[in-house]
Parts: structure tokens; sequence; C-alpha cells
């Protein structure tokens, strides 16, 4: 059954794809896209990235001669057997047309997710306690710089086409698509490690990796994330394969693990009213003028302290820096801008006419102090001593509670302990499988048997997919990254059947 792919940029920036001018099909050449993860046991996905060659010969890829703006949001889709599905959705990164009047007058488009922009946006929350992956995530995305999915109708001062206040609304808080699932740790608090500059992709990763859960964009660009219970209960099998792959990396034993060692950090409440921040020596402030003043929180040994409670702030202006100046009151301030979980951003203000002196300034409030870290570890000794010492160390900065550590690194252990023969990656062809080469996509669960390592009807879930389109589009092939399912070893209480003594309990 043949496949049409659908390849429409939207420049309108209304979000449709609607136009008769947005779709560029008819144009396309080769299309390549990757989602997802790159290897087994991430919490954390890689930015998802796609690549069009068009054709190019009337110029409508150059954008100096045709306008098509970096930004612009790309949408891949196939069609067939009557079914349209959605495979990449992304914002146009970079164009690379070729030069020449006898070149091939082709143009390669790069297409990339949000990640790119939320490693470039700093990691900045207001003290976050007792809360959960989920919730942490989706502050870190509200506070990250997005470019939106849909401009159109909304206004943004200065540029024009967008700055018509009368007819134009404002930017809704949430600045992207997003699935997120309750996590299953409550973190007592979070981010008290972060130094400015921590990024929010980076800290998306750490709080994903603290709960053992996975952030990933999926097709339609949403930001998705997934606790550490889902690949558990997750049960229903999407597609098997039997021999009938064009080719696999299969490896045995290449991710056993006998020694683990889980880094968690403790954490101390100091007093109230403490003084967390002081200046050391006189700031000068215009006439009418104003500054941002980023204070970053550190303890003696310039580590990130965190900030638990903000109290008070105490500023004094002066007309020269010397001490016994003459006092200001009036036109002149500081007061607090944004408050960071290890920082506080303060707007300074002079509307006065004159030199002004910030002569003291002062934060109290009260601090959350970490200890050293602390070291869970779980082995097994008889893998030590039968296959020798594989080791392998995490850091989850969130987590602060030894009983869950101790949870986490038994688990770990005991679904990692003994050699088995593991499927990395599968490539199969949509010509031999349609529908599943189009339609299986992230953490979809696939059954895979291969007679000549005698690797037999295993489960796995796929964390990262690659395409590639060629001929004309009609050559597919696509290839998957696998990672062990391992929900029929551990019982699920309330759902598992207990019957030869293989299952194991685990407080995960």
């Amino acid at each position: 059954m043949a496949i049409r792919y659908r390849i429409a940029i939207d420049r309108k920036h209304d979000g449709d794809f609607d136009d008769a001018k947005e779709e560029i099909g008819e144009r396309v050449l080769e299309l390549r896209w990757r989602l997802g993860m790159r290897a087994a046991h991430e919490s954390m996905a890689e930015a998802s990235r796609a690549r069009i060659t068009v054709r190019n010969a009337d110029g409508a890829f150059s954008p100096e001669r045709n306008r098509l703006e970096s930004g612009a949001r790309v949408r891949i889709q196939s069609e067939q057997a009557g079914a349209t599905r959605t495979h990449f959705t992304g914002f146009i990164s970079h164009i690379e047309p070729d030069e020449g009047e006898f070149g091939r007058k082709q143009a390669l488009i790069h297409l990339h997710d949000i990640q790119p922009w939320l490693a470039d946006s700093p990691a900045r929350l207001e003290p976050q306690v007792d809360v959960t992956a989920d919730q942490v995530i989706g502050q870190l995305l509200d506070g990250a710089t997005l470019r939106r999915a849909v401009l159109a109708g909304f206004c943004i001062i200065d540029v024009d086409g967008y700055n018509r206040i009368d007819s134009a609304r404002v930017f809704p808080p949430e600045n992207s698509g997003r699935r997120l699932q309750a996590g299953k740790t409550r973190f007592a608090y979070v981010g008290d490690w972060w130094r400015e500059s921590t990024s929010a992709r980076e800290a998306i990763g750490e709080i994903a990796a603290s709960e053992r859960g996975f952030f990933y964009l999926d097709r339609v660009g949403d930001a998705v994330f997934l606790n550490r219970h889902h690949t558990l209960i997750h049960r229903r099998i999407a597609a098997e394969f039997n021999d009938d792959m064009i080719g696999m990396a299969y490896r045995y034993g290449d991710q056993r693990l006998n020694q683990i060692a889980l880094r968690m950090t403790p954490r101390a409440i100091g007093a109230s009213g403490t003084l967390l921040w002081q200046l050391e020596s006189p700031l000068l402030l215009g006439p009418a003028s104003e500054a941002l003043l980023n204070l970053r929180l550190v303890d003696e040994r310039d580590e990130p302290l965190g900030l638990l409670k903000f109290e008070r702030l105490e500023s004094r202006f002066q007309l020269g820096p010397e001490g016994g100046a003459h006092e200001i009151h009036d036109g002149v301030g500081a007061a607090v801008a944004q408050l960071g979980t290890t920082s506080v951003q303060l707007r300074l203000v002079n509307r006065t006419r004159r030199d002004a002196y910030l002569a003291l300034l002062r934060l109290y409030g009260i601090p959350l102090y970490r200890s050293d870290p602390l070291e869970i570890s779980a082995s097994d000794g008889e893998g030590m001593h039968l296959y020798g010492l594989k080791r392998l160390g995490l850091d989850l900065p969130a987590l602060s509670d030894i009983e869950t550590a101790q949870a986490f690194a038994a688990y770990e252990l005991a679904r990692r302990k003994h050699p088995r023969g593991v499927i990395h990656t599968l490539r199969v062809n949509a010509r031999d499988h349609l529908p599943q080469a189009l339609s299986l996509t992230l953490f979809d669960r696939i059954r895979v048997s291969e007679s000549q390592t005698g690797h037999g009807a295993r489960d796995y879930f796929i964390i990262g997919e690659e395409h590639h389109v060629s001929a004309s589009g009609t050559r597919h092939e696509v290839t998957w990254t696998l990672e062990p399912a391992t929900s029929t070893r551990f019982v699920i209480v309330n759902d598992s059947v207990i019957d030869a003594g293989v299952e194991l309990i685990a407080p995960y």
C-alpha cells in the first residue's frame, strides 16, 4: 500500500497548517527524523531533530530571496490506508540552500524541538518544598523562554505584524503542550543544588532521574513525563517481530550490574532570621535609572545555599559612598523582583536627578543547608565472584530520604544483576511492516524473537525512533532504540499472579 508524505510549514504561525501554500510535500526529496532516548535506562531524551531535503530551483527555500523564518513550525505526516499519522512536529533551526547557478539547487531544512531553548533558559524557581516531579517539571517549562507554537493573534510589542494592541490577545502562562504523569516520590526540597548556570533542561533531567522516570518530546511536540511505574504497569503488546527484522544490534551480558552506588543529599533547615547575603561595598546607581541585581546565595564553601523562606530585605541609599554620607529616603528603593531556589533577583530604582549609592543591602530568611552526600549501596556478592565486578553510580540530587534511595538501589540491582541477551536497536522497513513502521512510537511495548541468537519472545519498550524516507518516498526504514521490559519479573500489588517463584517484591 502506497504511503503519501505530507510536510507543511506553518508560515502564518496560526498552528493549523491549512493554507495551501504551507504544504511542501511535492518538493521533498528525502526525510530524516529522530525522537527519544539514545540508550536504555536513560531518563532524559535527546532533542528531537529532523532534516528535510527539498528542491530549491526557484529559491523558495533561500530565506534571503523568499522569506522563511527560523523558528517557523513544521509538521511531518504520512497518509496510508486512510490513516493520517503525525511523525514529527518541530521548529526550523536553520536552512542550508545550495549555492551556485549550476549546483544541485536543493536545500536542507533543519528542525528541532523545544529542548535547545530549554538548554538556554536558566532554571529559576521559587523554593520548592514537598513536591512531585511533574509539579517541578511543569514550573520549569512555564519559566523557560520558548517559541510558542502559535503566534498569530497574540501581541508581541515592537514586532511588525504582531503589535496591534486592540485586536490581540496576551499569551497564556502555559507555553508548550504537555502530558505530565503524577510523580510517585514526594521530594522534600528541590533545586537547592542548582547554580546560576543550571539550565531548565538540566534541571528537568535531574528531576526525572531522581524520580527514575522519563522525559521526552512526542510526535506532536508535546512535553511528556512518565513516572517510574509506567513501564511496570503498561503491558499491552503493540506488535510482535519474529525473525522478520532487517537488522538489530544484540549483545549478551553488557547491561549486567552487581554493585549499585546511589548518591543522595540530606538537608538541614537553618534558623529564622539568618543573614543570607549582604553587600560588601557601596554600589553606584546613576540618576533616573534602574537595574536588576542577581544575588547568588552560597555557603562558606561557595556551594549553593537553599532559600527555604524569604523574610525581609534591608537597604540604605545615600549621596556618597563614604560612611556618614547623607541618607536618601525618597525616589530610591530596592525590592525583590524574583525569588529563586538559590538566588534572588532585586530591582534597584533611583528616580532622583542625582547619583545614589546603595550603601547597605542585607537579605534575611530561613536557609536550607545541604549536608555531605551519602552513598547508598546494594551489591550482589555471588554475581561479583561469578562474573566480575560491574558497578554503576547514580547521582539523584532531589532525593533526601534514605528509605526511598535504598528501594531504588535494590530495584536497579534486581533487574540487572544476571547476564542476559539484550537487543539495543531493531531495524525494519515499511514495505514488510505496514502499518507498524508508521504507527509504533515512544514507549509502545513490543515482543521480539530471533532464532540465530536464541533470543525468544522478550518484551521491550521503544525509547527512541529514527526514520529515513528516501527514493521519492518509496523507501522508509525505521530504527527503534529499545529498553527491556521488566514488569513480568516483579510483583505489582493487586495485579500480579505469583506462581513459579521467580517474581520479586520490590518497594519501588
